[in-house]
């Protein structure tokens, strides 16, 4: 999986930034906003972190060590079709890293971009083999 770029399609979809050395990599799985279905008054795609996580590790045999939930993480919604704006659902370092800039852009959100930071989406710093029953 890799970032979206090339397009100027407006993007929804679900992101994790991942550090490798010194830097952030964005990888994501997005779709076009008109691809995406209406679901409870919101557009949102339908995967899931943890069910995608499994494409990112087959497209990445290094992350396999690791859970979903161990890289800073996020989705972005479109809130309100008739404004044109977008929810961005994240872990709190992706503010603060201000690495909710690079989906901004990437994805064409313009500047009509709620920013949440979203316990959900909190990162669990520990490698999938000490996660409870893994142990």
């Amino acid at each position: 999986m890799k970032a979206i770029t090339g397009s100027q399609t407006l993007r929804l979809g679900i992101f994790w930034f991942v550090k490798t050395g010194g830097n952030h990599r964005l990888v994501s799985l997005a779709h076009g906003v008109d691809k995406v279905a209406l679901i409870g008054g919101f557009k949102t795609v339908e995967e899931g972190h943890v069910d995608t996580w499994p494409k990112v590790i087959a497209a990445d045999r290094n992350l396999a060590k690791y859970c979903y939930e161990y890289f800073p993480r996020g989705r972005v919604n479109r809130e309100r079709e008739e404004d044109n704006a977008f929810l961005l659902l994240a872990d709190a370092h992706i503010f603060n890293l201000n690495l909710h800039a690079v989906i901004i852009a990437r994805w064409h959100l313009g500047q009509n971009v709620r920013l949440l930071k979203d316990p959900h989406y909190k990162t669990n710093r520990l490698p999938t083999v000490f996660r409870k029953g893994n142990a």
